[in-house]
């Protein structure tokens, strides 16, 4: 809802038209206004005295601004319209347009008296602070209408009965706009992590066609043999690159099939660092594990969903290791918390060997909360598989995060709510 204005929700024509129709039935004035409240309509049946002299002093412009933000924001403190009298002496009613329990703005109505008699010396003081000549304003104030409280009650309460209206559409529209933009923010991952994974194949497939002209134009044993061990290297590369692509059109609808049924955490975590243990060791990396006793034994859940997603973050953590003579580590630390009829299983995968500057750090937490992700070099984040990483943890109503500490490294946090599954 932030950064969304009523005039994003509703047409500023549609809202002329009602208050035009308010003031045709009521005889009395009104208007609208932002949240501030600053006017995004042109007044409906204004009389002389507001429009032609209150409003056309600075000071008095400013002062029916405030005067109408704050009489909204009385009418949003009791949930009912408010009547009142502004700043120069006419009554006035407000009744706030609302988008969920935010004040998106506010209509107004009234200019009216409540008393036949006009207390002249307050009226002078007026003119004189907003600077008025004095005759003309006091002529202006004598032809405003005089009318009964309970008629203002009354058009106050029917206000109050188009502001809801109003809020219903805003809330329908912003509904709509939001849908849009989730389906823009989709496509737009989609393109982004496609064009990736193609980048990324078409880089391994050029490594491939290299080497061999290599082999063609030396023939040597060593050339052979490095082939052998380059097209084995970007062998499981690619085959991972196809599989993410694979998985990735499979679900680019957002609808991640999940086969839930009773599983071991402990089992599944094991079952990881054996599967990358030893590609780990390769690049000197330590892959090790932790999992806290609060942890239950079994779980009702996705097993085999959580182990591909730690697989993803794993092994994409691995590629972009390089060989080195100092040991790095990667480390999966697992602990859960009891929170009402499920467990929140906290998943943290620290890669201890790599740093994020806080540009990074940003896009990645603006891509897990908005699915945007802007990137200064290609391999810097991307390469995580972010998107179905993304899109496994959304189905199963989980959260994503990433942490970043110097000296330390950095780590995806993943919380899920499982169930526990207990003996009987």
């Amino acid at each position: 809802m932030a950064g969304l204005l009523l005039t994003d929700l509703i047409d500023v024509a549609l809202l002329q038209k009602m208050q035009d129709e308010f003031s045709k039935y009521t005889g009395m004035a009104a208007l609208t206004t932002d949240a501030d409240g600053k006017p995004i309509t042109k007044g409906s049946a204004f009389t002389d005295f507001c429009m032609n002299y209150t409003r056309q002093s600075a000071l008095g412009c400013e002062r029916c601004v405030l005067s109408d933000r704050d009489a909204a924001l009385k009418a949003l403190e009791r949930g009912e319209p408010v009547v009142y009298i502004c700043h120069a002496g006419l009554a006035d009613f407000a009744s706030p347009i609302m988008l969920g329990d935010k004040l998106v703005g506010c209509v107004l109505g009234g200019q009216v008296r409540i008393s036949s008699e006009i207390d002249e010396e307050k009226l002078r003081a007026t003119a004189e602070e907003l600077g008025i000549e004095y005759e003309g304003y006091y002529e202006a104030m004598q032809a405003t209408s005089v009318t009964s409280k309970k008629a203002i009650k009354k058009a106050a309460d029917f206000l109050g009965i188009v502001a809801s209206v109003l809020s219903e559409m805003a809330y329908q529209n912003y509904t709509a706009i939001d849908k849009y933009r989730s389906l823009e923010r989709a496509a737009r991952s989609q393109s982004h992590f496609l064009m990736d994974l193609s980048s990324d194949l078409h880089e391994n497939m050029s490594g491939w066609i290299n080497a061999l002209e290599d082999v063609v134009q030396n023939g040597s044993v060593e050339s052979v043999m490095d082939v052998i061990n380059t097209m084995l290297t970007n062998g499981t590369t690619t085959y991972s690159i196809i599989g993410d692509i694979v998985d990735y059109m499979k679900f680019s609808d957002g609808n991640v099939a999940l086969y839930e049924s009773a599983y071991s955490l402990y089992d599944v975590i094991e079952a990881v660092v054996e599967l990358e243990g030893e590609e780990a060791a390769q690049k000197n990396i330590k892959l090790s594990y932790r999992i806290e006793e609060s942890v239950p034994k079994m779980l009702f859940g996705d097993g085999g969903r959580i182990g591909q997603i730690l697989t993803k973050l794993i092994s994409n953590a691995i590629v972009l290791k390089q060989e080195s003579t100092k040991q790095t580590e990667i480390q999966i630390s697992v602990s859960g918390k009891k929170n009402s009829y499920a467990n929140v299983i906290t998943i943290r995968v620290w890669d201890k060997g790599k740093e994020l500057s806080e540009e990074e750090l940003a896009n990645i937490r603006e891509y897990f909360s908005r699915g945007i992700l802007r990137l200064k070099e290609r391999d810097e984040t991307n390469e995580f598989s972010l998107s179905l990483v993304d899109l496994f943890i959304r189905q199963m109503q989980g959260k994503t995060l990433v942490e970043s500490k110097k000296g330390e490294g950095m780590a995806f946090v993943i919380e899920l709510p499982q169930l526990e599954v207990t003996e009987s």
